[in-house]
């Protein structure tokens, strides 16, 4: 699979008012993108725990900790069989 590698500034006044670890920031960032992403429908669930790179359980937590419902739909169900499949 192809990546793409992004970077960007953030302002250090911003990542320390809303806790980003300065140890573990790209992850922390992969996950807020993935969280974003899947809050607003854009990508399925387990593509989210994937762009994050963390289970399905600590991503649901995550969604928990967030207020972001989890939805999870037939496409989810596809995926996660296709996973299993491949095991």
């Amino acid at each position: 699979m192809s990546t793409l590698q992004v970077s960007f500034e953030l302002p250090l006044l911003l990542a320390t008012q809303i806790g980003l670890d300065m140890d573990n920031i790209s992850q922390e960032v992969k996950i807020g993108f993935a969280l974003f992403l899947y809050e607003h429908k854009r990508i399925s669930l387990s593509k989210a725990c994937e762009i994050g790179g963390v289970s399905l359980w600590d991503f649901t937590d995550m969604n928990r900790q967030w207020a972001i419902p989890i939805n999870y739909n037939t496409n989810d169900l596809y995926d996660d069989l296709m996973k299993l499949a491949h095991v």
